[in-house]
């Protein structure tokens, strides 16, 4: 009865990881902002107040956005775009300085870190930018972009590089997408429907009839429900290497079996193998997150597929991925040579949050 109890009462002093629907909206924490600001293009007049400026919109339960500004002229405002991504077995934010394309006849296109005159419709998550090539307004380029679930995709632009008195509304289109959704709630046909499997192929080998989606340096992937409607999920980054046959040296995935099983993390050494009676040291941005002992290394598939065996050090080592930028593995291979393996985790956060929107059951 005492374990009972005692039980209940951590359950019951546990709290719920609240999702942004259901918490207030506030800015970015300041050393945040002061790194997205850190960025000679940003100025901004000395004692001036931004706080009243800065915009913050909830896009979803795992993600908002927040214009921060980052330069004033006459007609014209610069702001950083800052996406704020929490999934659901996390209440530690990560950031991410957004990049749009932009057009002008000098340059054709080109992506910028920020967007002039920004504004974003909260109901349906439409952003916008109006870049003004004089007060009045008469030239300049005018995009929309709309949140899909996991990015912003481009929906319309419409430029005018004369400044001849013609109205917004009359600008030339240069960009139209065919099949934009009507708002950010609602499913792009496009990118939020997976293609089904062609006629008569075989699911049980691979690629498995999988639904993909790049994330900057990930490839996440989902493959074919089985007959409980559960799925198995994988986010994969790569040491790339052209000359080498399978195209890469290194391969770091984070998978489930399913919706409700924990994640793994597994390493992959396509050439230089571990030497199994030596440990691992795992580092994230640069601090020691776990040394693995070789009794704590898994490898149930293959020989050079390396999963970590205890969950506990899974769950912490994933926490700090999340937060971080850069993971590197310190290992000893088979020949005796002392190697360290950098990976990136761009892109980790939001390949987890897809993960567990398309995991099924």
């Amino acid at each position: 009865m005492k374990r009972l109890m005692a039980a209940l009462l951590t359950f019951l002093a546990t709290p719920a990881l609240a999702d942004f629907n259901t918490t207030p909206m506030a800015p970015p924490p300041q050393d945040i902002i002061d790194r997205a600001l850190d960025d000679p293009d940003c100025f901004l007049p000395e004692n001036l107040d931004t706080s009243d400026m800065w915009v913050g919109a909830t896009l979803s339960a795992n993600a908002r956005l927040h214009l921060v500004p980052c330069q004033l002229a006459a007609y014209n405002m610069a702001v950083k775009i800052l996406l704020e991504r929490r999934d659901d077995e996390s209440d530690i934010s990560t950031w991410d300085t957004l990049s749009f394309a932009r057009y002008s006849d000098e340059l054709g296109w080109s992506a910028s870190d920020t967007l002039i005159n920004a504004d974003i419709d909260t109901k349906t998550g439409r952003l916008t930018e109006f870049v003004k090539g004089r007060g009045v307004g008469d030239c300049g380029s005018i995009g929309s972009w709309v949140w899909t679930g996991y990015d912003f995709a481009m929906t319309e632009y419409a430029y005018e590089g004369e400044c001849q008195g013609r109205l917004p509304e009359k600008w030339p289109v240069i960009y139209k997408r065919a099949s934009a959704p009507e708002s950010a709630r609602t499913p792009d046909p496009v990118l939020d429907n997976p293609d089904a499997p062609a006629q008569g192929a075989d699911c049980s080998v691979a690629p498995f009839c999988e639904n993909r989606r790049y994330f900057k340096d990930f490839l996440v992937s989902c493959r074919q429900p089985r007959d409980d409607g559960s799925r198995y999920c994988s986010a994969n980054t790569y040491v790339h290497d052209t000359e080498a046959p399978a195209g890469y040296d290194y391969q770091l995935r984070v998978s489930r079996e399913r919706r409700d099983a924990p994640l793994r993390i597994s390493f992959i050494a396509v050439f230089e193998m571990m030497d199994r009676s030596k440990p691992i040291t795992i580092t994230v941005d640069g601090e020691r997150i776990a040394v693995l002992q070789p009794n704590e290394i898994e490898t149930p598939h293959a020989v050079n597929d390396y999963f970590i065996g205890p969950q506990e050090k899974t769950n912490q080592l994933v926490e700090a991925m999340r937060a971080g930028s850069e993971i590197v593995f310190a290992y000893r291979s088979e020949y005796g040579q002392d190697l360290t393996v950098p990976l990136s985790l761009s892109g980790l956060t939001a390949s987890l949050l897809w993960m567990q929107e398309n995991a099924g059951n």
